[in-house]
């Protein structure tokens, strides 16, 4: 970090606590937590208390700070949205935060903070990650997951939503910069493993061009397995409830989910936030070694339930991007971590995902991890 940046990061603090003390939202103190690039995100302790969801006072506050001036509207209007769709059965509750605030001027949004939880990726995926949970639990929290998903895509297509949907349908450089990182970036990736790309290119090349171009053609009323997307939809964004997990929840108590940060949200193919959460899940497993992840990954097909032929195609060929683009993201300051030849292997799982799932290889996927994409009838 510059100078000059870490100077903007001494003053963001300062400038947003003097901004919230004109608002119900003033804090006595603001704690960094981790971000994007351009984002500046801190749990405010309140100077007073104000009502939670769940009828009790809340403590603090999530503030997040964009450092560019584009107004984020369309998460906001979606986050509004959202205090009318909620998900509860007799296993969990899973619940998205609630906007308090949002200034226009300077970009900034008060969340409900969800202060009594874990992460979920921290949970399953840690060294020692795998004896926390038994793996039939792993499996309930997976389902639990695809369900949820399921739901919300279910819920953004009905009628009370099509005002929603016309106006998320615009958030046109959302979906690009997605785009960008997933399909986009397939070839920037293999480019570094010539042996795996060699002979593949032009259909590789083909297949990201006809989904961006059907991308183009898409209604905002959906049809054809597309709907509003979370458009971040990976174990970073899943929180559980500090207390645990109970296969049987405690009476009067459940177990808690909690899906936050929605600002990559737009309108696009299911398969895209399907697609990430398996393929995040299974990168795991493939480069991690965290067995755990295939009961998760299994739970949360078997709860997203039945798909068409085409859907589970394309989350397939989906999967197989998130493991090859694995490489663009990986974590540049751990030297060695994943030897190259399990990365390799990675890789060509995620090649043969993508190129069996455009020539719809039903035989090649029932001998695959992703088998159970293709029963779930």
């Amino acid at each position: 970090m510059s100078t000059v940046d870490r100077a903007v990061d001494d003053t963001v603090p300062t400038a947003l606590l003097q901004q919230l003390l004109r608002s119900p939202y003033a804090c006595s103190s603001l704690s960094p937590l981790s971000s994007r690039p351009g984002n500046f995100v801190y749990r405010g302790i309140l100077a007073r208390p104000i009502p939670a969801q769940d009828d009790t006072a809340a403590k603090s506050i999530i503030v997040k700070h964009y450092a560019d001036r584009a107004p984020k509207t369309f998460e906001e209007l979606l986050l509004h949205s959202l205090t009318n769709f909620s998900l509860s059965n007799t296993i969990a509750t899973i619940k998205t935060p609630q906007l308090y605030l949002y200034d226009r001027e300077t970009n900034t949004q008060v969340l409900e903070d969800f202060s009594n939880t874990q992460g979920f990726k921290t949970m399953f995926f840690s060294v020692g990650a795998n004896n926390h949970l038994p793996s039939l639990s792993a499996a309930t929290i997976g389902h639990q997951l695809g369900f949820w998903l399921r739901s919300f895509h279910i819920w953004s297509l009905a009628p009370k939503q099509a005002a929603l949907r016309a106006q998320m349908w615009q958030n046109d450089p959302m979906r690009e910069m997605k785009y960008s990182f997933t399909y986009g970036g397939v070839i920037r990736a293999l480019e570094n493993f010539p042996e795996l790309l060699k002979s593949h290119k032009k259909t590789l090349d083909t297949i990201g061009d006809a989904l961006a171009k059907e991308d183009e053609r898409m209604s905002a009323e959906g049809g054809d397995g597309y709907s509003l997307l979370h458009g971040d939809f990976w174990s970073g964004n899943i929180l559980i409830g500090s207390t645990g997990w109970r296969e049987s929840p405690l009476q009067g108590r459940n177990n808690e989910l909690f899906i936050i940060d929605w600002e990559f949200s737009h309108f696009g193919h299911r398969s895209c936030d399907l697609g990430q959460i398996i393929g995040d899940i299974y990168e795991r497993k493939i480069y991690s070694n965290f067995d755990t992840a295939i009961s998760i990954m299994r739970g949360v097909i078997d709860g997203y339930g039945t798909l068409s032929d085409e859907m589970a195609f394309r989350t397939a060929i989906y999967v197989g991007v998130h493991l090859i683009t694995w490489y663009n993201r990986r974590p540049q300051k751990v030297l060695n971590a994943t030897p190259p030849d399990v990365i390799v292997a990675g890789l060509t799982i995620g090649r043969d995902f993508v190129l069996k799932g455009w020539a719809k290889d039903r035989d090649f996927f029932r001998d695959s991890a992703l088998a159970s994409l293709f029963t779930a009838r």
